[in-house]
């Protein structure tokens, strides 16, 4: 059969399957919608977990800082005797530290200022760099003497080397030697004469305080025991005591201006007493709390010293981030008062006056701020600080917080406590 003039079928037409362009277009922007919400959604949450966990810290931060605040206040003074809690100032010596004479107190405050060097700490003692330069805002170190081992104080005899602290009786001066080795009535005497002189009651290398009946007051002055002889200590020579002796201690003491404290002379020391500090740290430390500044964030530092030496016992502790002030105010009741009897008077530390007026508790101030921005919050102008009491005007109130332009989106937390003193109401 002839197919030459037969015609072939074509193939059937195959429809191609998949997205025209438009439809591509379409489902990216589809997508990218979503996955921007979705971005959107998980760096809101992201940023409210951020914000939830900074608060929280800020929190938790403040419980930690009043907590240790509030052992170091309550047991401030605390089993010092009349080495402490009798005295209208205990005044130390120190020719290695910045001031070289230190007033010792059971509690006591003073203005922190960038640029200056911190109160405690002897010749290691830390320049301040809080508030920063043109702030407005105030912030305090707080400092306070007590004794961490209550064996100590206890006339439990010396074991291992390390000497107890013993309180002798009063009236053991009778005499005291001048720099020529003469008996002499002259204040400048570094010498003091013991009677009668126990040999088991001071030892060569120790520190002693001294308790001095002064007119209405009394005051303790530190002093180093270089040498013990059968009937007297000698002081010099030592950088813990001026190389007037006491002439010095003498004078520095009139500069003081306490009411009623009268004149340092030969027949004060004659009615003195003496404790025998020993020489470890763990009979009478120092301790000192302030903001340092020098990272990413204030810090509140929490610093313990030898009250013997001045020295650190350690390094400073980093308590509470975000710390911006720490302000401290002193109740006070007139010298001789009963505690629980006068409702104590607040005062700043620079308005208490030694002599007349009793510290009988501490009224602390901190505020915190968090340590990273949340855009989605405010903060206000002024952060107000709530007072111990009611009436409290400048320089005897807390001074509110004026956070600055970078702080506008910071949360702020403030809490305020006050702590009584064991060592006045128990005595």
């Amino acid at each position: 059969m002839d197919k030459s003039g037969s015609t072939e079928l074509a193939p059937p037409m195959v429809r191609q399957q998949g997205f025209t362009l438009i439809e591509l277009m379409v489902a990216l922007v589809v997508a990218s919608i979503l996955a921007i919400v979705l971005l959107t959604v998980l760096v809101f949450s992201f940023n409210s977990n951020k914000s939830s966990s900074d608060v929280t810290s800020n929190d938790n931060n403040q419980r930690t800082a009043l907590t240790l605040l509030t052992r170091d206040i309550g047991s401030a003074g605390f089993m010092l005797g009349n080495a402490q809690s009798n005295c209208v100032t205990t005044l130390a010596y120190d020719s290695a530290a910045t001031p070289q004479y230190i007033q010792y107190n059971p509690v006591w405050a003073a203005t922190q200022t960038a640029g200056s060097t911190l109160p405690l700490g002897g010749a290691a003692a830390t320049v301040e760099n809080y508030p920063p330069a043109g702030s407005a805002n105030v912030s305090q170190v707080l400092m306070m003497t007590e004794a961490p081992s209550v064996p100590a104080y206890a006339g439990i005899p010396a074991s291992g080397g390390s000497a107890p602290t013993r309180q002798l009786p009063s009236q053991v001066f009778t005499a005291i030697k001048n720099g020529s080795g003469s008996w002499t009535n002259a204040m400048a005497s570094t010498t003091l004469i013991l009677s009668p002189k126990n040999s088991n009651s001071v030892s060569s290398g120790d520190t002693g305080f001294i308790h001095i009946p002064m007119g209405t007051a009394a005051v303790c002055l530190r002093i180093p025991i270089v040498s013990t002889s059968a009937n007297s200590i000698t002081s010099l020579p030592s950088t813990f005591m001026p190389g007037g002796g006491y002439t010095d201690y003498a004078s520095e003491l009139t500069s003081l201006g306490i009411p009623g404290l009268g004149a340092l002379t030969v027949s004060n020391l004659q009615h003195a007493s003496i404790v025998d500090l020993g020489s470890s740290a763990s009979t009478l430390q120092a301790i000192q709390y302030w903001i340092d500044d020098s990272g990413a964030f204030p810090v509140l530092m929490r610093g313990v010293y030898n009250a013997l030496n001045d020295q650190p016992v350690g390094p400073a502790e980093a308590i509470a981030p975000g710390v911006v002030s720490l302000q401290i105010l002193f109740g006070t009741i007139p010298s001789g008062s009963t505690p629980g009897n006068t409702p104590p008077t607040f005062k700043a530390w620079s308005q208490v006056i030694p002599g007349a007026d009793q510290v009988v508790s501490v009224a602390v101030a901190i505020v915190t701020r968090s340590l990273h921005d949340d855009t989605t919050y405010t903060a206000p102008a002024t952060i107000t600080i709530p007072q111990p009491a009611s009436g409290l005007t400048a320089p005897n109130a807390f001074v509110n917080y004026t956070r600055s332009a970078a702080e506008i989106h910071r949360h702020f937390q403030v809490n305020t406590v006050v702590i009584a003193l064991r060592d006045t109401t128990w005595n």
